[in-house]
């Protein structure tokens, strides 16, 4: 009984330390944030690696933030956020073919949203794929998005 009340302590104060990095985070604390990450990623928890990511991304460190995300997804390889926060990453550094790969493969682990569908078409539109670019740009929202990012204007 007691071994189980400790480990449901160690799990307890593990979400307390997960959700003190994601708000110093959000808050731009990024050293204090990855202070805490890292006394957490000993336990090898697929969300501790994809917010290193994140936070390895808001401070330019694309390399950094890429190796994270793997390592989210070798960890958990059903976590389709993972993958679309990998995908963000490639697109920043202009791979956009494998950022493709990883975006549909967050959209087969069931990963919908409108961030999504916005990211994609803008690699579509940058592999000049017109026919996959323009099922996603049905959606008028994601056309106005996308748009704000193409320059010249969209013509496919």
């Amino acid at each position: 009984m007691a071994e189980k009340q400790r480990a449901d302590d160690k799990h307890a104060n593990i979400e307390i330390l997960l959700k003190e990095a994601v708000k110093l985070t959000e808050n731009g604390d990024y050293e204090k944030a990855l202070e805490i990450y890292n006394e957490l990623a000993r336990y090898e928890i697929p969300e501790v690696f994809n917010n290193m990511g994140n936070v390895f991304r808001r401070q330019g460190m694309l390399g950094r933030a890429i190796e994270m995300y793997k390592k989210a997804i070798q960890l958990s390889p059903n976590f389709p956020l993972a993958y679309f926060n990998l995908a963000c990453a490639l697109m920043e550094v202009d791979r956009y073919n494998e950022a493709v790969m990883f975006f549909e493969k967050a959209e087969k682990l069931g990963l919908k949203s409108f961030d999504l569908d916005v990211q994609l078409a803008l690699c579509y539109v940058a592999l000049g794929n017109k026919k996959k670019a323009k099922e996603r740009l049905r959606d008028e929202r994601v056309k106005a998005e996308v748009e704000k990012y193409v320059e010249g204007g969209l013509e496919l």
